[in-house]
């Protein structure tokens, strides 16, 4: 199958792009050559992310989509398709919601539940559903899920959360045996806790409240978490990963999980 589209540029297809990881993933995958379509509920921030690709000689689409709302995603996707004239090569599913962060089974509602699986495990299905069957029909395609560590190793309060990465794990291994003969890649990669600014706020707080330099405070929440090398993640880190998966180290590479998380599922 031959692509139909205005450049010989490859598409890559990133949800979470305003913020976060990935933003940061859209971003390199702009400066990576790549023309890139973005889903996000800010649109704001991903016209933002839209103008540095641009500037970059490339093209950019804005969707605005809760990936939450099934029908909100496929709308999504007709744009896109019809954008890039059905062509996608990557496809990076990012987009994420923690659920509650605290609450035992029996002490939050269905409701909670049902939005943390909706974010974190069916929308990647439907955006499966729609774009692995025109990668598989072209021969070729990258797929990159961004689950956590949670869904390796669970954790007590975070049974939404780990549920349903747990069910992006299983989803990833079984797309990959079935596009794999048809050239198509997908893996999923599982970050440990991530510095971001959400969470370098809560070291702040745990610094304040314990008398503790900001430094001290990381130290304690790292040895708390069990991090063999003694930091947290950053943003990069996921990123260098989701480069090395799309390109040319990354060809014979599928139905993987690859954790970035210092060690802390050892």
């Amino acid at each position: 199958m031959s692509y139909a589209s205005d450049t010989d540029r490859p598409v890559a297809f990133v949800t979470g792009a305003s913020a976060g990881t990935g933003r940061e993933i859209a971003l390199a995958l702009g400066a990576a050559g790549y023309d890139l379509a973005m889903v996000a509920r800010r649109t704001a921030e991903m016209e933002a992310v839209a103008e540095t690709v641009r500037a970059q000689g490339r093209r950019a689409l804005v969707l605005t989509a809760d990936v939450r709302d099934a029908q909100a995603i496929e709308n999504a996707l007709d744009s896109f398709l019809d954008w890039s004239r059905n062509r996608v090569d990557v496809v990076v599913n990012a987009a994420g919601y923690t659920g509650p962060l605290s609450p035992e089974i029996g002490d939050f509602s269905i409701d909670e539940f049902d939005s943390t699986v909706a974010t974190n495990l069916r929308a990647p299905f439907i955006v499966l559903s729609r774009l692995l069957p025109i990668m598989r029909a072209a021969k070729a395609g990258r797929i990159v899920n961004i689950g956590g560590n949670h869904g390796i190793r669970g954790r007590a309060g975070r049974s939404s959360y780990s549920a349903s990465k747990w069910g992006l794990r299983g989803l990833s291994r079984s797309a990959a045996l079935e596009a794999g003969p048809d050239g198509v890649t997908v893996n999923y990669i599982a970050p440990g806790p991530i510095a971001v600014p959400r969470m370098k706020e809560n070291w702040r707080k745990l610094a304040v409240s314990r008398g503790l330099s900001e430094e001290e405070a990381l130290k304690l929440y790292v040895a708390d978490m069990g991090i063999p090398l003694g930091r947290p993640s950053e943003m990069e880190d996921i990123v260098a990963m989701v480069l090395y998966l799309v390109g040319e180290g990354g060809r014979n590479v599928t139905g993987q999980e690859l954790v970035v998380d210092g060690g802390a599922t050892l």
